[in-house]
């Protein structure tokens, strides 16, 4: 039997590198393209499997929204009254705490009437919705954070308002469920971004805003919070100023404070993308030993897409001559270079959304990408990881591991890994936020063949995180859903 199944690993990796390619298109749905849209990975009922979340234009210019599963059991739409929306926003949150992910879209609906919907999970996978009184915008977008540390998600949401006017406003959420305009120096913009982490390592989540401005500028500004919303702009040295923007905030270089990449039209109207390098003060200076594409009106992701531990970069949009292109520059040891590898098949576009979840549940990030390709023509494409780089030994590395129960609300989890030849070893288990952040760490050592060790996480708030077990070059990553 050991034979055998050896036989069969061997095989599934020799047909693995068959193929040169870091993704392939993921064909099992037909996927409906957007534009003007918004992507985002939902877990709906709490099994540890995200569904599809797509809301914009059709290739008729026409609104739609829609959820899909990816699950081989319930494989393609879900029939879900999803509202149909266009220049829609998505953002995710547990509404009512009740460890479950709701969502909402900010858009405009089929009778072009401007709608914020709140679509709350009964853990089932169906939804109760709402209307909010949020403003919906054009060309804007809309960001979940909780930002006065009381274990309330708010929102902010920017974009060109139904009076025409550029608009970025903070609604703070209250204990009954409502969410009240708070006073923010926001400024207001359209072909916007929105990007919330701790710029200067206070505890607090800050807020960045890139856009063009009531001024009719571009214009990038770092908002400072001081724990309870209330914000001061940042001083320092200022950020390269955008609009038709995309900004992405992580920790890439592993020195415990999160950088940020930024793209989009500069002041002089030309496709501009930079990465900024953190002090840990909130202090950023432009890291100059990398040579990324300039693009626009496109999205810029920091993902560990070849699952080595540090935060690699994914970037697309389209250039001066508006010919599209997605991009990956792989991180090593903070110094980045262009994956050519990576980039096989996937489609160049603009006016795009992506987002990265290990879908499948394999260990590795898959991503989804949607907008306009080279032939303008609107497409939403799922792209499956194929983690080229795993040896034999990293694979059974990686199939080793379990961690249960996950999701968990008690927040203790136990890691299992059975190693026959484990003797000595050490292992580093390391967690990070969804920004990018290491929020947990702790040095295991083991002399047992097979060991369970439970982990308690119960300072970490509830969310989605990325569990990393370690051991000398190997490494595994597995999602990890606290409630």
């Amino acid at each position: 039997m050991k034979k055998i199944l050896l036989l069969t690993i061997c095989i599934l990796l020799n047909n693995q590198y068959t193929t040169s390619q870091q993704f392939t298109e993921n064909t099992e749905i037909s996927l409906t393209g957007i534009l003007y849209g918004d992507v985002k990975w939902i877990d709906n009922n709490l099994n540890g499997n995200d569904q599809l979340l797509i809301s914009g234009y059709d290739a008729n210019y026409s609104p739609y929204s829609a959820m899909y599963s990816f699950e081989t059991e319930n494989l393609g739409l879900l029939q879900l009254p999803i509202a149909p929306s266009y220049f829609s926003s998505i953002g995710k949150l547990d509404y009512n705490n009740d460890g479950i992910q709701d969502f909402l879209i900010n858009g405009y609906d089929s009778n072009n009437d401007a709608s914020c919907k709140l679509y709350i999970s009964d853990g089932n996978g169906s939804y109760t919705s709402q209307n909010l009184s949020i403003p919906s915008t054009t060309n804007g977008k809309i960001k979940t954070e909780d930002l006065n540390n009381d274990g309330l998600i708010d929102v902010i949401v920017t974009g060109s308002a139904e009076d025409y006017s550029y608009i970025a406003k903070l609604f703070i959420q209250n204990e009954d469920g409502n969410f009240i305009e708070a006073i923010v120096p926001f400024f207001g913009s359209t072909y916007s971004s929105i990007s919330t982490f701790d710029a200067n390592n206070d505890g607090h989540v800050d807020v960045l805003l890139t856009g063009f401005s009531n001024s009719y500028v571009p214009e990038t500004k770092l908002y400072l919070n001081d724990g309870a919303a209330n914000f001061t702009e940042s001083t320092t040295d200022p950020l390269t100023d955008v609009y038709f923007s995309t900004t992405s905030a992580a920790d890439y270089d592993n020195d415990n404070d999160i950088d940020i990449l930024i793209s989009g039209f500069n002041a002089s109207f030309t496709p501009y993308t930079v990465l900024y390098n953190n002090d840990g003060s909130g202090n950023f200076s432009e890291v100059t030993n990398v040579s990324l594409k300039q693009l626009y009106w496109g999205t810029s992701n920091f993902a560990d897409y070849d699952n080595d531990g540090d935060l690699d970069i994914f970037l697309s949009g389209a250039d001066a001559n508006t010919i599209t292109y997605a991009k990956f520059y792989k991180n090593t040891n903070g110094i980045f270079t262009e994956d050519t590898n990576a980039e096989i098949g996937i489609y160049g576009t603009y006016v795009s959304a992506a987002d990265w979840s290990d879908y499948d549940n394999d260990g590795d990030l898959d991503f989804v990408l949607s907008g306009l390709d080279s032939h303008s023509n609107a497409i939403t494409k799922v792209y499956t990881n194929q983690q080229e780089s795993l040896s034999i030994d990293d694979f059974s590395f990686n199939n080793k591991l379990r961690i249960y129960p996950n999701p968990t609300t008690e927040k203790i989890v136990n890691l299992v890994y059975d190693e026959s030849q484990l003797s000595n070893t050490a292992y580093t288990v390391s967690i990070f936020s969804s920004l990018g952040q290491k929020v947990f760490e702790t040095n295991l050592t083991y002399t047992s063949k097979i060991f369970k060790k439970a982990i308690d996480l119960t300072t970490l708030e509830s969310g989605i995180y990325l569990l990393q077990l370690t051991s000398g070059n190997q490494s595994v990553s597995k999602k990890l859903i606290l409630n």
